[in-house]
């Protein structure tokens, strides 16, 4: 029996390490601007949002269930990567330098089909010539999903930090 446990200790830590290797592989993908790669690992059901802090009294964790930043789907997360080799992304004029950070990964349930992970973002950003950066700090909520040997992003609640965004739009993905 003792056996058995140290093999569900080893299997949960094989799956916690696939998941740390495919959240770090998708920001390496995005902090690259490789929209199309980085899509290429969507689910064709996503769900991908982010709601909007509400400020409480007393209360740090309240989002809004029907307001958002954003509330996407596969095919307006399409449109968002199709309008990137366009000439009519001007948020990207010139382009967000980016680099993430992806920390606190806990694989809080899994089957041979989906697993469900929390983790923390911290993303920082800067545009041009100038010394101004900017930074999202958020905790996210992703269902991944199996595909083939390794997973597409099938659902992705992003719970953001800021009740107010310091930035003038979200135009890049988190």
């Amino acid at each position: 029996m003792k056996l058995s446990g140290r093999e569900d200790e080893l299997e949960e830590l094989l799956v916690e390490r696939e998941v740390r290797q495919f959240l770090n592989h998708e920001a390496e993908l995005l902090d690259a601007r490789e929209l199309h790669e980085w899509f290429d690992l969507i689910a064709e059901d996503i769900s991908y949002h982010m709601p909007r802090r509400l400020m409480r009294e007393n209360t740090a964790e309240v989002f809004s269930g029907d307001s958002y930043h954003f509330d996407e789907d596969y095919g307006s997360l399409k449109a968002r990567v199709m309008r990137f080799d366009s000439e009519y992304a001007w948020a990207e004029r010139p382009p967000t330098r980016t680099e993430r950070y992806v920390t606190n990964v806990v694989v809080t349930d899994y089957d041979d089909e989906e697993v469900e992970v929390e983790n923390n973002l911290l993303v920082y950003l800067s545009r041009g010539d100038s010394e101004d950066h900017d930074f999202y700090s958020a905790k996210r909520e992703d269902t991944l999903r199996r595909h083939g040997d390794s997973f597409e992003i099938a659902d992705r609640k992003i719970l953001i930090n800021q009740t107010i965004l310091s930035t003038d739009n979200v135009s890049i993905f988190l």
